[in-house]
Order: structure tokens, then C-alpha cells, then sequence
């Protein structure tokens, strides 16, 4: 049963150094799976600026557990990409998670699901102020 996309992201040019946090959308608690998608069309040009994506899922819509930590990307001014994670409940793992600790680089953790969710990302610069990174981040909730 499909239930949809959801953008967590839209697509923009985003260059404000620190982390931020998405809009939080209630995904409901019918959720089997989740295909996440990354896309990014442009990056900066300093190699320094850096940019880390997650999805943070909750299962209240106030303690946020971080599901998946995408690739970081350098601002290299090179090709955009697109990379995807799945959340699947039947795949749990098989340790605790400490709900503020972030998953590492390239990292997801298919078994955290709640009925929220929300895209987070954080732009680091390595000075010159020219941190420029366009992407997006959708949920295709299943």
C-alpha cells in the first residue's frame, strides 16, 4: 500500500552555516517503509564548506531519533547526486540507540521509525562565506 511523497526539503539553495531543522510532518503509524531521497543539483565552490544531511524520525513529535545520516558532500562546485536510504522495521538491528547520537557519515539505521519525520541538515563553512549547496529531501512513505 503506497501512501505517498512527502518533501521534507524542497528543492533550494541553502547557504546559512549551522544546522537547521526541517518541517516536521506527521506520517501517521500505518508506515511499513521508507524510501528516503537525497537529491543535490549544485554545490559551493570552497572544498572546506561541507554539508550533512539526516532524517530524524519521532515518535511524538518532540524526541527526534536521527534514522539516517547521508553521504557529506564538499563543496567542490562539482556534479550534484542522488542517494537513497530505505527504512524498513523488519530490518531492527540489534543494539540500543542513544536518541542524540547522530548516525555516522553514510550510515542508516533501518529498524528507528515513528509517526514523525523531518529532514535536518547542517552547512559548515571553511570561510570565505560562499557555502552554497541546492538540494532536496523526499520520503516515499510505503
Amino acid at each position: 500500500m503506497a501512501l505517498g511523497e512527502i518533501v521534507l526539503a524542497a528543492s533550494a539553495l541553502r547557504t546559512t552555516s549551522g544546522t537547521t531543522n526541517g518541517t516536521t510532518f506527521h506520517v501517521g503509524g500505518l508506515t511499513q517503509r521508507v524510501m528516503l531521497v537525497l537529491d543535490v543539483t549544485a554545490l559551493g565552490v570552497n572544498v572546506g564548506d561541507k554539508l550533512n544531511v539526516y532524517v530524524d524520525v519521532s515518535p511524538d513529535g518532540s524526541k527526534w531519533m536521527n534514522a539516517c545520516h547521508f553521504g557529506e558532500l564538499l563543496g567542490n562546485a562539482g556534479a550534484g547526486k542522488t542517494e537513497f536510504a530505505i527504512l524498513d522495521p523488519s530490518n531492527p538491528g540489534t543494539s540500543t540507540v542513544l536518541t542524540t547520537a547522530d548516525a555516522a557519515v553514510s550510515t542508516v539505521r533501518p529498524g528507528v521509525f515513528g509517526t514523525h519525520m523531518r529532514a535536518r541538515w547542517a552547512i559548515t563553512d571553511a570561510g570565505g562565506a560562499t557555502q552554497t549547496f541546492t538540494f532536496s529531501v523526499k520520503a516515499y512513505i510505503q
